[in-house]
C-alpha cells in the first residue's frame, strides 16, 4: 500500500489555478503532476472556495470564478487558512472551558444553597442594603 503524499500550499494553488484557467482539466492535472486520488484536486478547489473538502455535490468552480471576477484573489493562502482553522479550534476549546467553568460555578451555588442554606444568586430587582452603601462610601 502506497503512503499518501503531502503537497505544499504553493503547489496546490498552482494546480488549482491551472484548472480554473482552463489550461488543463482536473484529470489532466492529476496525471501530469502524478497526484494520487481521483478527487484530490477537487478537494483542493473546494477548500480554496471556502467549502468543506467533503462537500459532495457542490461544484467549487463557479464560486472560485466569482471570487476572481470581483477583483479578489482566486488563490487563498493555505497557510492563512490553516492559521484561521487553528484559531477556530482554539476558540472552540476556550468556549468549552468557559462553559465548564460556568457549570462548575452553578454547581457551587447549588451546593451552598442545599448544604449551608446560603443563597448566592442575585435576585432580580434586589436593592443594596443600607450598611453596604455606608461601607462603600468610606
Amino acid at each position: 500500500m502506497e503512503k499518501s503524499k503531502r503537497y505544499d500550499s504553493h503547489f496546490k494553488r498552482q494546480v488549482v489555478l491551472e484548472v480554473l484557467s482552463g489550461e488543463i482539466t482536473k484529470e489532466e492535472a492529476r496525471r501530469r503532476y502524478n497526484i494520487a486520488g481521483k478527487s484530490t484536486v477537487l478537494k483542493w478547489m473546494r477548500i480554496m472556495a471556502g467549502l468543506r473538502a467533503s462537500s459532495s455535490g457542490t461544484d467549487p468552480i463557479p464560486i472560485l470564478r466569482t471570487m476572481g471576477s470581483k477583483g479578489k484573489k482566486v488563490s487563498i493562502d493555505y497557510l492563512e487558512l490553516e492559521k484561521l482553522q487553528a484559531e477556530i479550534k482554539r476558540l472552540e476549546a476556550a468556549l468549552e472551558h468557559s462553559q465548564l467553568k460556568g457549570r462548575a460555578y452553578q454547581i457551587m451555588v447549588e451546593i451552598a444553597r442545599e448544604r449551608y442554606n446560603i443563597d448566592l444568586e442575585k435576585k432580580p430587582g434586589a436593592k443594596q442594603s443600607k450598611d453596604s452603601k455606608k461601607s462603600s462610601l468610606k
